[in-house]
């Protein structure tokens, strides 16, 4: 079992503690996670009074001394604080540069958290440790040097932890409050990372060790989840359908919309995990983030990693991070520069249009997991009690906005233990678009036949687009089987 902060009172980092043997444990352990990466540590302390963590991990800064091995307490601090001051130069460098950095950030797994057995079942811990272990030093954006791992007492061969660069250097600000031209940097550097491992082989066969969304790990247990929130969910936001001083609340459409999605979550996962794909962080966001000097973003909590589309980490940047009005604004200008950004990286088959539907299929994942999740979540149990009122209404505007549910097919798998009617109609019964028809006496019935009509749409355009698909498959199979004499190629009209 791993060592972790006795959390008091959960909104509050300050009342966190650690037991005296426990600390001593796990500086021990650190110290050897230290070594075998080839950093030559005598000492380290952990920063007692600057304990704090997150919703998953606990995260505490841990000081490094180089000098003569020592028991007394603070000998480390005050080499690692000496020897910060004297390199002031190097600060805002990669540690991987620097031969001994005098300080270290632990991530580990945190058993008393609220959230542990979630970050259990998600894999949480197990996703960011393989990142940091394997993959970081592969990626062409800014992240923290692995410095070491920490692994399980018992065994010494389970990772329970990572040491990571410290960020916090002058210059550098944490949840950077990002304008226009922050954001569209953001977005260039995100854009950078998803087209070195676009279609990359070996993501795509799982050598990489990342998976997609429709894997075991995901599917079905997030369609589940979700269905299992549902109930709870509609009952707390329908009381607060008006919204409150911490945020707005949901339109009625909202409630009808949320259960086709989950109805569909399956789907909408096949659909994310097909190709096109990338290597995505899976929860970019200002507070996932530093401002280094220079202005140059860094990324930390690579604990959602997952081979999906790569808009994904751009649509929940701009959800998570700016409130209803900026996401709007901001929407249509972060989707021109990021599918710009893509073909200046050499990413030259994937249209705006594919990147518009892909979008949509975003808003429908990980966003309303989080909002379904934390909107569900007792305040008393969050770090952030304000943050699901704030998040639920952007989530749900990014898929009314956007109109994403269109795309969501007339028949779904079900998923236990919810019945959604409206998911339960076929093409033979979709009604006819015939403008004649009466006009529904009620707001609910017009609210259905609205959503009955755009599906029956939707249909027709993915009818359409296979129709496409075949004929630029038969072209090109006709084109591959010419005899060289004979220029040319079929005259197939791809209207």
């Amino acid at each position: 079992m791993s060592v972790a902060l006795a959390r008091e009172n959960p909104s509050d980092p300050s009342s966190w503690s650690m037991q005296a043997t426990d600390m001593h444990s796990l500086e021990s352990r650190i110290l050897a996670g230290l070594r075998k990466k080839g950093y030559p540590a005598t000492a380290v302390e952990l920063d007692a009074s600057k304990l704090k963590g997150g919703y998953i991990c606990d995260t505490m800064r841990v000081y490094i001394a180089y000098g003569q091995a020592s028991e007394q307490h603070g000998v480390a601090k005050a080499e690692a604080t000496a020897r910060t001051a004297s390199r002031s130069l190097e600060q805002g460098l990669p540690k991987s540069v620097q031969a001994r950095p005098p300080t270290a950030i632990l991530k580990i797994a945190s058993p008393l958290s609220n959230d542990h057995d979630v970050a259990m079942r998600l894999r949480l811990y197990e996703r960011e440790w393989h990142f940091y272990e394997v993959l970081s030093s592969r990626v062409p954006i800014r992240v923290p040097t692995h410095l070491g791992s920490v692994k399980d007492e018992a065994t010494g061969t389970i990772t329970e932890g990572v040491l990571l660069e410290d960020l916090e250097v002058p210059g550098a600000v944490r949840c950077p409050k990002m304008d226009e031209a922050g954001v569209l940097k953001t977005v260039a550097h995100v854009a950078r990372q998803h087209a070195q491992f676009w279609n990359m082989p070996e993501l795509s066969s799982g050598a990489l060790g990342i998976k997609p969304h429709n894997s075991p790990w995901y599917q079905p247990g997030w369609g589940e989840d979700l269905a299992g929130y549902w109930p709870r969910f509609e009952k707390k936001w329908r009381a607060r359908m008006g919204g409150d001083a911490m945020g707005p609340g949901l339109p009625e459409e909202a409630f009808t919309i949320g259960k086709r999605i989950i109805e569909c979550f399956s789907w909408i996962q096949d659909e994310l995990s097909s190709k096109p794909h990338t290597f995505n962080h899976g929860d970019v966001k200002p507070p996932n983030m530093f401002m280094m000097p220079g202005e140059v973003p860094a990324f930390i909590d690579w604990q959602y990693t997952a081979v999906g589309k790569g808009c994904q980490d751009i649509a929940f940047f701009l959800i998570e991070g700016y409130d209803i009005d900026e996401c709007r604004r901001l929407e249509p200008i972060v989707m021109a520069h990021y599918h710009a950004a893509l073909v200046q990286h050499g990413i030259h088959d994937y249209s705006f249009d594919d990147l518009k539907r892909d979008w949509k299929l975003a808003c429908m994942h990980f966003p309303m997991y989080v909002a379904f999740w934390f909107g569900t979540t007792p305040d008393e149990n969050l770090v952030d009690p304000g943050f699901p009122r704030r998040f639920v209404p952007r989530a749900f505007d990014a898929v009314l906005r956007n109109c994403a549910h269109e795309l969501l097919p007339r028949e779904a798998r079900a998923i236990k233990g919810l019945t959604i009617e409206t998911a339960q109609l076929s093409l033979a019964s979709a009604p006819e678009l015939d403008v004649l028809s009466p006009v529904p006496s009620n707001i609910e019935d017009c609210q259905k036949a609205l959503i009955e009509t755009r599906a029956a749409l939707s249909d027709m355009r993915r009818q359409r687009d296979a129709y496409k698909a075949a004929l630029k498959s038969i072209a090109s199979i006709a084109a591959n089987a010419m005899p060289p004499e004979m220029p040319g190629s079929p005259d197939v009209a791809l209207s």
